[in-house]
């Protein structure tokens, strides 16, 4: 029967969580939640009448340089170890089976850590609110991490995250010797889109992280 891991200071590797290390799925599912733009704002970015939220799971060397972004901009990373499964604009559009609470979640992006090339040491799942309107606006709604048998490590609620967040570093993996190493981060970050965020997480994997021997 699917599991839930605990939620705080959750750090572990995909082994001990308990997960099936074949194939991972990041995803989002939300309540549509429309807005009200005001002023001459209404004449900027399109769909900007209800909130839009994005995923993308980044891959960095053990340089923390960027390998590759996996996003709405580019949907499959060069390996094909990392495929998104198609932009959500609003959490309304992928039809009736895709909404906040139903069998299907609005984004998902699938690791297939079995592929991922040998030089990519970290993976930074991100999520982003394409319109800078905070998180905690939506209705409802959540992000999670599962394997293939339905076992979900971790679901963070959206409600719950600070009232200005619009960018967030949800968690990221380590690769190992013989695993991954999950890490729950939920941390705020300044970035005002992914690709922002991406740069912003590899200075913070340099800062923390110590250099590859030989250095």
């Amino acid at each position: 029967m699917p599991t839930t891991a605990p939620l705080p200071l959750l750090s572990d590797s995909l082994r001990g969580l308990g997960l099936d290390a074949g194939i991972l799925f990041f995803a989002l599912n939300y309540e549509f939640t429309k807005t009200e733009p005001k002023g001459l704002f209404k004449r900027f970015k399109k769909h900007q009448g209800a909130i839009d939220i994005d995923l993308a799971c980044v891959l960095y060397d053990d340089h923390c340089t960027i390998s590759d972004i996996v996003w709405f901009k580019q949907l499959r990373d060069k390996a094909e170890s990392v495929k998104h499964q198609g932009d959500s604009l609003n959490g309304k559009d992928r039809g009736e089976q895709a909404m906040y609470l139903a069998p299907l979640d609005q984004e998902q992006i699938r690791l297939y850590l079995d592929k991922i090339p040998a030089h990519i040491t970290h993976i930074a799942m991100i999520a982003n609110s394409y319109h800078s309107h905070p998180f905690s606006r939506v209705k409802k709604g959540e992000i999670h991490l599962s394997d293939d048998e339905g076992n979900r490590c971790f679901e963070v609620n959206l409600k719950q995250l600070p009232r200005d967040c619009t960018t967030l570093w949800v968690a990221d993996l380590r690769r190992e010797i013989d695993d991954w190493h999950l890490t729950l981060h939920n941390l705020p970050l300044a970035a005002e889109d992914l690709a922002g965020a991406a740069q912003e997480v590899a200075h913070e994997l340099a800062r923390v992280l110590p250099l590859p021997q030989g250095i």
